[in-house]
């Protein structure tokens, strides 16, 4: 399923596959170990590419075929914007707009005039007659030049592009929400709005008041360790759907998140779809889903799971989007246990995107020579859904 970020992340594959293989367009400003990934807060790109060797951020601003003028001379302005977050900033335009107007020239010159010539701004241009996940081909009309004058930007970014989740229920995802408006309020409170939102939700798992997302009461050790490795994956799970900013407020997408708790009530199935719909668009799943459909729709004859889930890694990697590991790769090599996919496999079974091998027991999504088997009719569904 072709959408926006799809296009996206095969623009941003395809220029990390060039920059590894050492082209000159990109170098030697940046390394060959780079990673694309996403800005958990705002502004927040498209994608990001990473060079943590040369301690460089790209944020990209991708724009899709057939929009106005005015839409592609907007993202100059976000793409601007960027670079005071970081390194620099990069648009991604059609050659021409909607009007058949040739828009990717028109903003090369822009850049360069003398006013803007020192902007730390490149420029992609791709034809919109053949862009699709598997011909990502795009045209380098202004490269990244080492950047004048100091720079301090540098946000904190995740090795990974999609949503991270840890064992999250609807219920829990309810209460979290509830917490982070109602402490979002508190104006002055000492400590952030975060922490005091989650404290009232430990308290919470404490007491035996909460649900996993098999309806059983949850049981964590209270711990300063578990504690705060459960604070944080909460927190990121929040952030990395889009439904609280960085200072822990919730957005426009969170309060709508939120109404839908008071409304229907976490457990429905209005919100279990909701959280479904924001993980595969904002949390970018639906990328990760296309990509390993796209894998085993020429190697699906693999019988052993681990086998198989190697060779997916492999092929994330190859294709520019998961960041090179040497360790991970050994690790593959010598087919050891590990738990790549672990989570996601989980929460793609709760939210009913993947169809399970039987019905016990659960966790269990690998089909022998097949992959995984996603659902698309209900994906679908999802996406169509206001």
């Amino acid at each position: 399923m072709i959408t926006h970020d799809t296009l996206a992340f095969a623009i941003a594959a395809e220029a990390v596959r060039r920059i590894r293989s050492g082209d000159a367009e990109w170098t030697p400003l940046l390394s060959t170990e780079v990673y694309p990934t996403s800005s958990r807060s705002w502004p927040m790109p498209d994608f990001v590419i990473v060079d943590d060797q040369n301690q460089i951020t790209i944020a990209a601003e991708f724009k899709p075929p057939n929009q106005s003028k005015r839409e592609y001379l907007t993202g100059l302005g976000q793409a601007v914007a960027y670079t005071r977050d970081f390194t620099y900033g990069l648009l991604v335009v059609p050659t021409s707009a909607e009007d058949d107007y040739q828009i990717a020239s028109h903003i090369r010159d822009v850049l360069q005039q003398e006013v803007t010539a020192p902007l730390p701004v490149g420029l992609l241009e791709y034809d919109p007659r053949v862009l699709s996940p598997a011909s990502a081909s795009f045209t380098v009309l202004r490269r990244l030049e080492n950047r004048v004058g100091a720079f301090e930007g540098h946000p904190q970014l995740d090795k990974s592009f999609w949503a991270k989740w840890r064992d999250m229920s609807p219920q829990e995802l309810g209460l979290f929400l509830g917490h982070l408006y109602d402490e979002g309020r508190r104006v002055g409170a000492p400590g952030t709005i975060q922490d005091r939102a989650f404290d009232r939700l430990w308290a919470q798992i404490q007491a035996g008041a909460v649900a996993n997302w098999a309806g059983s009461i949850r049981h964590v050790k209270n711990t300063p360790e578990s504690r705060e490795a459960w604070g944080k994956n909460y927190r990121n799970f929040v952030a990395h759907i889009g439904w609280a900013a960085a200072d822990g407020k919730l957005t426009e997408e969170g309060l709508r998140g939120l109404r839908l708790v008071h409304q229907y009530g976490a457990e429905s199935r209005v919100f279990v779809d909701e959280v479904a719909k924001t993980v595969l668009l904002a949390g970018k799943h639906l990328v990760l889903i296309n990509a390993i459909n796209e894998f085993q729709d020429e190697h699906g004859d693999l019988n052993d799971e681990q086998e198989w889930l190697d060779a997916v890694e492999e092929h994330l990697e190859n294709q520019g989007l998961l960041k090179r590991n040497p360790g991970r790769h050994a690790a593959a090599v010598q087919h050891s246990a590990r738990g790549f996919l672990k989570a996601e496999k989980t929460l793609w079974e709760n939210l009913e995107v993947i169809v399970p091998r039987g019905q016990t027991p659960r966790g269990r999504v690998y089909h022998s020579g097949r992959g995984f088997i996603f659902d698309w009719s209900r994906i679908t569904f999802l996406l169509t859904q206001r």
